[in-house]
């Protein structure tokens, strides 16, 4: 019998190895779903649980709460900072630039003032001229002299630095309260001075008693013959003679004012640069 099964195993070689193969198959097969099993399994063993949210402490809000607080307000003491140290460089500038413009000033009413001696001495002499005996038959004098002496000079003051202060806001940077009012006065000295400049222009545009109480054209042909008064400007010599009065009168009072530009100017420059310092 055993003869019989070798012969029965020689005869069907193929028969006989795919037993074999398909067993190693199963083996197989079972081997890799017992490992895919096993991994399956090590997989849901190493899952990770979800995470428990971490619960702070009052003590950690407040830390970061005085942490934001004080990122916060260094901040704030840095920007506080940097607008001081460019109002600080404004106000420098502003000081520096009204130290010129008060300069300006002083220079200009200073040489005004020598003008205005000048110009109160001519109409002194219009006024002599007036009131002299022979005024009515020979008005030569009369009328050189009040024709050289007409007018008065412009004060143009050099505000450039208080009309910015003024209109920018510019003032709330001068730190120093006592130098804002000496500003302040000294603007208000000129706003008065150009208040009055302006009464006087008007005053100067009304020129009728001049225009009628000399012979233009004759006077001006004849310089070295004497021409006598207009008859309408010997009704009008008395109204000439009160009008040169009170244009001296004037005259005196705009000078009057000048003085008082010229030392607020004098006296604002020399207590900035005693406050300041400035180069």
């Amino acid at each position: 019998m055993a003869d019989n099964l070798d012969e029965e195993a020689l005869d069907n070689p193929i028969n006989s190895q795919s037993k074999s193969f398909s067993g190693e198959i199963i083996s197989t097969n079972e081997t890799d779903k017992g490992i895919s099993n096993q991994e399956t399994e090590n997989m849901e063993v190493h899952k990770h649980p979800h995470h428990i949210t971490h619960k702070k402490k009052w003590g950690e809000y407040l830390l970061e709460f005085i942490m934001l607080f004080l990122a916060v307000f260094l901040g704030f003491l840095a920007e506080n900072l940097r607008e001081r140290i460019v109002e600080h460089k404004i106000e420098k500038e502003y000081i520096l630039s009204l130290v010129e413009d008060l300069k300006s000033d002083t220079l200009q009413s200073n040489e005004m003032l020598i003008f205005l001696d000048s110009r109160i001495a001519g109409v002194d002499s219009v006024i002599t001229a007036l009131s002299s005996p022979g005024i009515i038959g020979n008005s030569n004098n009369a009328y050189r002299l009040w024709s050289k002496n007409i007018g008065f000079p412009d004060f143009i003051s050099n505000d450039r630095t208080i009309q910015q202060l003024k209109n920018s806001g510019g003032l709330r940077l001068i730190r120093n309260k006592a130098v804002s009012d000496r500003i302040m006065n000294y603007d208000k000295v000129i706003r008065d001075l150009n208040g009055l400049t302006t009464v006087m222009s008007g005053i100067l545009g009304d020129q009728h008693i001049y225009s009628q109480l000399f012979d233009f054209i004759n006077l001006d042909k004849n310089k070295n013959i004497p021409v006598p008064l207009t008859e309408q400007g010997r009704k009008l010599l008395n109204e000439a003679y009160a009008n040169r009065k009170v244009w001296r009168y004037i005259l005196l009072n705009l000078s009057n004012n000048l003085k008082l530009v010229n030392n607020e100017s004098k006296s604002v420059l020399l207590f900035i640069q005693k406050e300041y310092q400035p180069e």
